[in-house]
């Protein structure tokens, strides 16, 4: 599978990783949850006094590594990745901050990898899912439609009417394949 990393524009500067599936029978909100979530990750940011700065949601993709958004982790003097109860070291590895994509190792990472495959199919009004951490409440979900495609700097950017809250950064948009 192709690997895509795209970001929506949301609420101004809010901005999420986007991965869309080849088309295939739609699943329900409770399928996409099921398979989503378990990809779905909370990542801290630190201070050097060992206080969280800010925290934002990121998704393990197949390499193992974590794709976040690159305001999440800024100025990160410790960063960490966590799933359910497990809470692991991670590092930066790769940064694209025009497109505000970022991507943190995490050994020992047990999580698996979210189901990656081509946004060109994605059209304006198919359904989309957020799945991230807003306010700090693990594992939400949000519903909505895809409000516009964007050709902007090079890259395209996805704009959704689903529901971003702080902490959401940096999570997954799934569409209605997973």
């Amino acid at each position: 599978m192709q690997k895509n990393f795209l970001s929506a524009a949301m609420a101004g500067t809010l901005l999420l990783t986007v991965f869309a599936s080849p088309a295939a029978q739609a699943k329900t909100a409770s399928e996409v949850y099921e398979q989503a979530a378990k990809s779905t990750v909370v990542v801290g940011n630190f201070d050097a006094q060992g206080k969280q700065k800010s925290m934002g949601s990121g998704v393990v993709m197949p390499d193992g590594d974590i794709v976040t958004n690159c305001h999440v982790v800024k100025g990160a003097a410790r960063l960490t990745v966590r799933v359910g109860q497990t809470e692991r070291p991670a590092t930066l590895r790769y940064s694209d901050w025009d497109r505000d994509v970022c991507s943190l190792s995490s050994n020992g990472l047990n999580a698996p990898a979210a189901t990656v495959g081509s946004s060109k199919s994605l059209k304006v009004g198919a359904k989309v899912y957020a799945i991230g951490a807003p306010k700090g409440l693990e594992l939400t979900l949000s519903d909505g439609i895809v409000s516009s495609l964007r050709e902007l700097d090079g890259g395209q950017y996805i704009q959704t009417t689903a529901a971003i809250s702080p902490g959401t950064s940096g999570g997954g948009l799934y569409d209605d394949n997973g």
